[in-house]
């Protein structure tokens, strides 16, 4: 997928597969629930608000300061509101270079809880940590898929 010029890849182990099992999700709910109650589920309304984040907000300008982290996560950004419930992040990579411009969806964070262990920024910064993102444009291709 191209938006705005740039290229969309989803990594296929995390992101990729949580994207899956949230489009079974809401099929499943497309075809169980009276068309209202379907519309105002809750995860359809979070799937619904990720594929916004991913085809319309982050192509605007993927290194725009709202979407910075700092630290060891300086190389990422993640959307947070923006339509996404409270607790939820989603984390990606946009990668420019003069041949090509690639947004990596990496992985859906939650739930958002300030000095928890299970915090998804400090989930999120042990995957960074652990090397689970490929550094080069050409591995981080590899590991992803297109939609």
């Amino acid at each position: 997928m191209i938006v705005n010029g740039w290229r969309i890849y989803f990594i296929k182990r995390l992101f990729g597969q949580q994207r899956r099992d949230l489009q079974v999700e809401v099929r499943k709910l497309k075809n169980t629930l009276p068309t209202e109650a379907y519309r105002t589920h809750s995860t359809v309304k979070l799937y619904r608000a990720i594929m916004v984040a991913i085809k319309e907000k982050i192509p605007l300008d993927p290194f725009a300061s709202h979407f910075a982290l700092t630290g060891a996560l300086k190389h990422y950004g993640r959307v947070k509101k923006m339509g996404l419930p409270d607790r939820y992040r989603l984390f990606f990579r946009a990668i420019q270079t003069k041949e090509c411009k690639a947004i990596f969806v990496l992985w859906l964070g939650y739930p958002r809880k300030q000095g928890d262990k299970n915090d998804c920024y400090k989930a999120f910064t042990k995957m960074v940590e652990r090397g689970d993102f490929p550094n080069s444009l050409d591995a981080l291709i590899l590991d992803s898929q297109e939609d």
